[in-house]
């Protein structure tokens, strides 16, 4: 992996939570940005959570980029941005049947499929 200027690397970044099988594999991110992310993913992390001082312009502007503060700019910022909209993102659920609800049969209020069709007027 080469070296991105300005940043700082801080050993190697996996989300096990949001991406167990890693970011490669999750399908979300490209092998690019799989890479970056593992690679510079603590560091980020600390300078988005503000658990480390930024040192250098460049993790300065990432720091706003953040915050929410300015656009990403660069492939790490887009990349970053991306895992924290992925890891974020609340999964939605639904549930739905095709089986008839008992008593549906008996019920003299239940509008039959033929009797859609059919509109009277008085």
């Amino acid at each position: 992996m080469n070296q991105i200027e300005g940043f700082q690397a801080a050993g190697r970044f996996f989300d096990d939570k949001h991406f167990p099988r890693g970011f490669a594999r999750s399908g979300h991110f490209t092998l690019n940005e799989a890479a970056l992310l593992e690679h510079y993913g603590q560091r980020l992390r600390a300078l988005a959570e503000g658990t480390q001082l930024p040192s250098s312009p460049q993790e300065q502007q990432f720091v706003a980029v953040a915050k929410g503060e300015r656009p990403a700019d660069n492939k790490l910022e887009h990349a970053w941005t991306k895992y924290i909209a992925k890891s974020q993102r609340r999964k939605l659920f639904t549930m739905s049947s095709k089986a008839p609800v008992q008593g549906d049969e008996d019920d003299e209020e239940s509008v039959s499929a033929e009797d859609d069709d059919i509109i009277e007027l008085d």
